[in-house]
């Protein structure tokens, strides 16, 4: 991940981000189709403006428990993807953290990097890990 504008959210409890130049737009929809038999960091399908997206629990993505979608479930649509990112909130847009990135710990395959920020991490999200069609 290089220097440059991120788009920082919840999910799991923990703060993540990923650049802003990849954000296409945060959705609300109406409810996410569970696909059975599907990987637990995979939620399911979802209609954004008349789009089918698969539908990535970033937190089960990172190792944590998997979300639990809400009423009215929030995902960041992402430039070139099928798939979109559950999240809990969003918290804004920051700038890049030069210099105070390092390597994810271990069993974090989503994670392409941390930065150790008051109170917490950050953890800056890999998403080319899930390649186009969400698959990690």
């Amino acid at each position: 991940m290089t220097a440059g504008d991120l788009l920082a959210f919840r999910a799991g409890g923990e703060r993540f981000a990923v650049p802003l130049e990849r954000v296409r737009e945060a959705a609300r929809p109406r409810r996410i189709t569970p696909l059975p038999g599907a990987p637990a960091w995979w939620s399911g399908v979802a209609l954004v403006r008349g789009e089918a997206l698969g539908i990535v629990d970033v937190a089960a993505a990172a190792g944590l428990p998997p979300s639990t979608p809400g009423l009215l479930p929030l995902v960041v649509v992402l430039h070139g993807c099928n798939h979109a990112l559950l999240v809990d909130s969003i918290d804004g847009v920051e700038p890049f953290p030069t210099g105070q990135v390092v390597p994810p710990p271990p069993g974090r395959g989503a994670l392409s990097g941390v930065v150790a920020e008051e109170g917490g991490f950050l953890s800056l999200l890999d998403v080319d890990h899930f390649g186009a069609k969400g698959e990690p």
